[in-house]
């Protein structure tokens, strides 16, 4: 389980980073609940808010994987894919409030990547 760990570890950086931009954003608008009128606030709080909202499914599905044998490459290939799509969807969003192609493909890539990962989980289960 070295492998869900390193990518869960990653994720926990990530997450970390932009729970910090919230706060920073808060203290900037003198904002402690909600997002106020401030659209660097709505941003950050969409961008944490939206990666605690997948990661969790992503890094399960991993650990699964992983205690079920799947090779050590796949999971990594698996894990730092969605890590850097949960970059680049962060990124996206704290550029523009409107869509943005790195929004897009993070957003986008990483549901075709927990949707890949729970395919091949069914896959691993029936053979």
């Amino acid at each position: 389980m070295e492998i869900t760990l390193l990518y869960t570890s990653l994720i926990t950086i990530l997450t970390i980073f932009l729970a910090f931009k919230v706060g920073i954003a808060r203290g900037k608008t003198n904002t402690l609940l909600g997002e106020g009128d401030s659209s660097e606030l709505l941003q950050s709080i969409r961008s944490h808010g939206n990666l605690i909202e997948h990661a969790p499914l992503a890094l399960l599905l991993l650990l699964l994987l992983e205690m079920h044998g799947v090779t050590d490459w796949k999971l990594h290939l698996l894990g730092s894919s969605f890590f850097l799509l949960r970059i680049l969807h962060a990124y996206g969003l704290s550029i523009s409030r409107e869509s943005t192609p790195y929004r897009l493909v993070g957003a986008l890539g990483s549901w075709a990547m927990m949707f890949g990962m729970s395919i091949y989980g069914i896959y691993v289960y029936l053979v």
